[in-house]
């Protein structure tokens, strides 16, 4: 847009009780050159108060259409009553003026669109009235948020409560709640809209007008928002209560400058699997500063008034703009619709009304479509897609962070091997506890790095559960194909470079965790070496997240009949998790991971590690990543690969490192509830943890026997649901001539045919869970 680059001058086009403000804010800030009312008497003793109180004689009292038509007019101000607003605002966009709207923007969706259609058509910015976007206090709340001081939020309740004012082109919804839907709206982040409501309305003084409402609002990374308002209250209260997993945080306005931002250090424990509530000291965040000359600082208006004048200067979009308003309309439309379908159904005027519209279509972009709701009088159960992670919630907790970290980045351009590479192995170390960590190109790639590293060649043998990926087994021979001759003996063609050239031997898992069965080493020794192969390890999979026991591995191999075996945690599922207090990356030799973005610690593409605390080792994978480099870059001491790490990749790691201990408590309540409601349930077993266990809950996977009509249940109700892994690796095709412990895995044959994950992620909220089990009804009861 093409915007003058003087001084704007404005005229506000209103003077009642709010409109007076505003003519007193730009006036202060020496750009308002007119006065409109209807009652021109009032816009003239406007204009004399002005004069008297030294802003010159330069402010006039006009009529509407001479506003209109006056070129040096840049912006208009609108005042008035709200069924006006559209209108007048369109017809101030059509005469080329910039429009700053008072809340509400439009009294319906469809008069908010015609707004933004002007807006586009006269290239001039619309701004909405939602001065607490601008008040220090909000911001100093919204910054907390954004920083992650508050960990995940969980519940929002707003309360704007009164007497008098009370309006009769609206109810008190559309009156008073605006500003707290912004502020919601604006707390949740950008993107993420209601996809329910439920609503209530007392009508006290008329009927058809609510005169004490409220509204209940779902969203999609499970958060719920209540706003109660009312201008039949004796009492005022401006008060927002914001909930979080690390502490929670009250702005009440009503309070003096020092107390009205509190946080409460306040939280929910559930290191014992059940909520155990913690209280912490609480802290008044000063929000209040003095301006030049001791003089207190400024009114959200001034604030909100000035951020016009320079959106119009830049071209900028205002913060509280289109983008901002239109989604806080949404909103009010969908409540004013329920409102009025219980008002159809209701026995006299002051009879309480509810009823609840899901899922509220609330476009992602203003641009789209205009959204149309339905509303009913009761609760409708819709099926809404419930997917088994949510990456886009996690992406707006972090989103001012990734954009920081990506910035850097390309600022730098040190695309490869950049410096947050080297910081992102620091902070897994002091993470993990292991004493190196390094990263490589995938969890694939760790593996056969630390399979590189620990001098794996043909001939060796390696145990590996049946029930895995494929991945877990693919290192061992990625470059031969192996012929298994009627005399148990193996017969190898080499295909090109000799890298690896080792041979799986597949053991059977453990009943109840699903990873390898340590009870059965010595038997895979002795099947390696009924095909003439050397053992020389065990790869254990931390299956779903739960690490397998190394304990009990570690004693099995000690005590196997041949010199040594090593260990290597395949942790790809289980980064986070630890056993009595150690965290995974220190329970075994090696131990890798995958930075896959569905993994409790993931990028946005392929990445992994490899730690242990052995140095040797370290320098060796150090090495090993970079083509097998030496001193020098072309210095190559023994045969590599190219694994690095991106990164772009690194810094988005880094930021969701920030929040993993906070996701890691999260899954753990996720889990819990699970658990607690399917041990009472007879259709599928919950996952089962040794003491001492805490799981990364890389998914939670239940068992039963009727897995296709489960499945099906789900479904109907828009449950996702996976099954990991519907064939045991030694079933597949690839992989069936390789030796089986004892002939055949049939705990993991059994696994597969009846798993099944259902969906597990940090935010996912409990009425949801709950959505997701009542779902497999009639079979469970919740």
């Amino acid at each position: 847009m093409a915007f003058p680059e003087s001084l704007p001058r404005v005229a506000v086009v209103g003077c009642g009780q709010w409109g007076q403000n505003l003519v007193r804010n730009f006036a202060k800030l020496r750009v308002l050159d007119a006065i409109v009312d209807a009652i021109p008497s009032r816009a003239d003793k406007a204009a004399e108060q002005l004069r008297s109180q030294g802003y010159g004689n330069s402010v006039k009292a006009r009529d509407w259409e001479s506003v209109l038509a006056d070129h040096s007019i840049t912006a208009i101000v609108l005042a008035t009553p709200a069924p006006q607003h559209a209108d007048m605002a369109i017809a101030a966009l059509d005469a080329g003026k910039h429009v700053f709207v008072e809340k509400p923007l439009a009294l319906a969706v469809a008069d908010g669109e015609r707004i933004l259609d002007a807006a586009r058509k006269a290239r001039r910015l619309v701004m909405a009235g939602h001065s607490f976007q601008y008040h220090p206090a909000f911001v100093k709340l919204k910054a907390l948020v954004d920083e992650g001081q508050l960990g995940r939020l969980r519940h929002i309740h707003s309360r704007r409560l009164g007497f008098g004012r009370i309006r009769h082109e609206e109810d008190v919804f559309w009156n008073l709640a605006p500003h707290d839907i912004s502020m919601i709206l604006a707390l949740v982040g950008v993107g993420q809209y209601p996809t329910a409501i439920q609503a209530q309305g007392i009508e006290h003084l008329r009927p058809h007008t609510a005169d004490v409402a409220s509204a209940d609002l779902t969203f999609a990374n499970g958060l719920r928002a209540q706003i109660l308002v009312s201008w039949m209250y004796p009492e005022k209260e401006r008060k927002l209560i914001v909930v979080g997993e690390r502490a929670m945080a009250v702005f009440d306005d009503c309070e003096p400058w020092e107390r009205k931002l509190r946080v409460f250090h306040h939280r929910v424990d559930w290191t014992t699997g059940f909520p155990k509530p913690l209280k912490g000291e609480t802290k008044t965040v000063q929000v209040h500063m003095a301006s030049e000359g001791g003089e207190p600082e400024p009114e959200a208006l001034a604030y909100e008034c000035s951020h016009f004048l320079d959106c119009i200067q830049s071209g900028t979009e205002p913060l509280t703009g289109l983008d901002e308003a239109l989604p806080v309309i949404r909103v009010l439309s969908a409540v004013g619709e329920i409102l009025r379908q219980g008002q159809k159904h209701a026995t006299t005027s002051t009879t309480s009304t509810s009823a609840s519209l899901s899922p509220v279509l609330l476009a992602g972009s203003i641009s789209e479509d205009k959204a149309t709701c339905t509303a009913v009088g009761e609760k409708v159960k819709v099926p809404i897609p419930i997917p088994i992670i949510d990456l886009a919630a996690q992406k707006c907790r972090i989103k001012d962070r990734l954009r920081g970290r990506l910035a850097t980045v390309l600022d730098h351009m040190q695309f490869v091997m950049g410096p947050e590479v080297a910081e992102l192995e620091n902070r897994l170390c002091a993470y993990s506890g292991a004493a190196s960590a390094v990263t490589c190109a995938s969890g694939t790639d760790a593996l056969t790095l630390a399979l590189l590293a620990l001098r794996v060649q043909r001939g060796d043998a390696v145990l590996v559960p049946a029930f895995t990926f494929v991945a877990t087994v693919e290192p061992v021979v990625p470059v031969l194909s192996i012929v298994f001759k009627k005399a148990c003996h193996w017969n190898y063609r080499q295909h090109c470079v000799v890298l690896l050239g080792a041979v799986p031997v597949f053991v059977d898992v453990d009943p109840d965790s699903l990873t390898i069965d340590p009870a059965l080493v010595h038997a895979g020794v002795a099947t390696a070496r009924e095909a003439g192969l050397r053992p020389v390890g065990i790869i254990a999979v931390d299956l779903f997240g739960h690490p397998a026991n190394y304990e009990a591995l570690r004693l099995a191999a000690a005590s196997a009949p041949t010199e040594s075996l090593w260990i290597i945690a395949d942790a790809a599922q289980s980064f986070g998790a630890s056993v009595d207090g150690r965290r995974v990356g220190t329970l075994a030799d090696i131990t890798t991971t995958s930075f896959f973005p569905s993994k409790p610690l993931g990028c946005y593409g392929d990445g992994g590690a490899v730690f242990t605390d052995n140095p040797e080792l370290a320098a060796i994978l150090r090495s090993l990543r970079l083509h097998g480099r030496g001193a020098e870059k072309f210095d190559n001491v023994r045969v590599g690969l190219n694994s690095r790490l991106d990164t772009l990749q690194a810094a988005i790691l880094l930021c969701k490192l920030d929040i993993l201990g906070d996701e890691i408590d999260c899954r753990q309540q996720v889990a819990s509830l699970y658990t607690s409601i399917l041990r009472s349930a007879d259709i599928a077993r919950p996952p089962v943890l040794r003491k001492g266990v805490i799981s990364a809950w890389a998914s939670y996977t239940i068992r039963t026997t009727d897995r296709d009509c489960l499945e099906d249940r789900l479904k109907a109700q828009g449950v996702t649901s996976a099954i990991y892994y519907p064939r045991p690796i030694h079933k597949q095709p690839a992989y069936q001539a390789y030796p089986v412990v004892n002939g055949s895995c049939a705990v993991a044959e059994c696994a597969c045919s009846e798993v099944l994950s259902i969906p597990m992620h940090p935010y996912l909220e409990e009425s949801t869970q709950k959505h997701i089990l009542a779902a497999m009804e009639p079979l469970t009861s919740i």
